[in-house]
């Protein structure tokens, strides 16, 4: 064939339109492909989920350094499969701090990168793709969540908080300003509470020190469950009220906790949801 005319002359000889940009990508369509191909930028033509594209416009707008494109993909599947698996909706509040970004980044709130946003107080340790690391005695992460007054999803009966583990030290995972309210720590006892107050629950629960995702599930008046990743205990203890305070994480009043957080939520109850939940995430943190 000759190509002495139009499309095909193109496309051998690259003197013209699409063949020549393909080659020396010097016009916008070869020019774009070729980083494409490269893994210099985003897949041409790939749109993210649009609550995650919201979350880098928000990073964006206030200067942080996002994460790597292969990781910007990873979260975007993650928060594909939350949405799949019913997780997604029953959330209020969802900071991931395992990423390459940087410390700010992970300050975002998935579910709404406009509100909650947490602040990291007494700089906590920046672990790339490990999440922040509290140093058990004055560095803590403020949600800037206060369920009783901005809770959704997370009410008195119908509740749960999950803390993502990188690695685990000693002390407590999260809490409030008295630190005998909402709280989960790395111990056995009947002392780890949810919308209790000072209540206490009939069985000792042991958040153990493997490294894996703990979490706490209000499904009633009375009942609550902790996991260790898939593994949990129901039992026994009365509701009593709300804490009228932000969530903490890695402090519980005076008290403070040495672990590295790979990412924390709050919403309601997801004891249908918490394999996959447990499952979407593994998958993810696996993959960093």
């Amino acid at each position: 064939m000759a190509n002495s005319n139009g499309w095909g002359d193109g496309a051998s000889n690259n003197t013209i339109g699409w063949g020549q940009g393909a080659v020396n990508n010097s016009i916008s369509w070869g020019d774009s492909h070729k980083e494409s191909w490269a893994g210099l930028t985003d897949i041409v033509g790939f749109a993210y989920e649009d609550e995650y594209q919201a979350i880098l416009d928000r990073a964006t707008t206030l200067g942080y350094t996002l994460p790597s494109d292969a990781v910007k993909l990873k979260q975007n599947t993650l928060l594909t499969s939350m949405k799949a698996d019913g997780v997604w909706a029953k959330l209020d509040v969802f900071y991931v701090f395992a990423q390459d970004g940087g410390a700010d980044f992970g300050t975002l709130n998935w579910k709404n990168p406009n509100a909650n946003q947490s602040t990291l107080v007494n700089a906590p340790t920046f672990v790339s793709n490990g999440g922040l690391m509290g140093n058990g005695s004055s560095s803590y992460i403020d949600t800037n969540f206060n369920p009783l007054t901005q809770g959704v999803n997370y009410i008195l009966n119908n509740a749960s908080r999950y803390f993502f583990t990188h690695a685990i030290g000693t002390g407590r995972f999260d809490g409030v300003v008295s630190s005998n309210l909402n709280t989960m720590a790395r111990s056995l006892s009947n002392a780890q509470r949810i919308n209790a107050g000072t209540n206490v629950s009939l069985v000792a629960l042991d958040f153990t020190a493997a490294v894996n995702t703990k979490s706490l599930h209000r499904t009633s008046a009375t009942d609550i469950t902790a996991y260790n990743e898939t593994t949990g205990v129901s039992t026994t203890q009365l509701s009593a009220a709300i804490s009228n305070s932000n969530q903490f994480i890695l402090r519980a009043g005076s008290l403070f906790g040495g672990h590295t957080c790979a990412a924390y939520a709050m919403g309601a109850s997801l004891i249908a949801e918490n394999a996959n939940f447990i499952a979407d995430w593994n998958t993810y943190k696996n993959s960093l």
